[in-house]
């Protein structure tokens, strides 16, 4: 019953994960000269068809020759009930979607 409620917490911040989609950034005139995508949260241009996930933000880019697209963490929630269940906290120190929080639950094992 556990895994099953598990599982479909899973799914449901998967599935909540937020992309979107915008135009290609102006480029600043010193790196006007490099092709591809102008990302301001590493101030330079990454190659087209190339994806990132910059350190000290939680969100992946990639970029494309018709525009640049964003994803971010879904929105995750513990419910009150869930007394052996946490949230964890945003870790800017890794990658997306590894800095996403997540949901982690302490299981009791009583023997017999």
């Amino acid at each position: 019953m556990v895994s099953r409620i598990l599982c479909i917490m899973a799914a449901m911040g998967l599935a909540s994960g937020a992309v979107w989609q915008g135009g290609l950034p102006v480029k600043p005139k010193e790196h006007a000269h490099k092709q591809g995508c102008y990302i301001e949260e590493l101030n330079d241009v990454i190659p087209f068809g190339t994806m990132v996930s910059p350190i000290g933000h939680c969100f992946r880019v990639e970029c494309s020759r018709y525009g640049i697209e964003y994803a971010s963490c879904g929105l995750v929630q513990v419910s009150e009930e869930s007394h052996n269940c946490f949230l964890t906290e945003t870790d800017l120190s890794r990658p997306y979607p590894d800095c996403c929080p997540d949901v982690k639950c302490e299981h009791d094992n009583y023997l017999i």
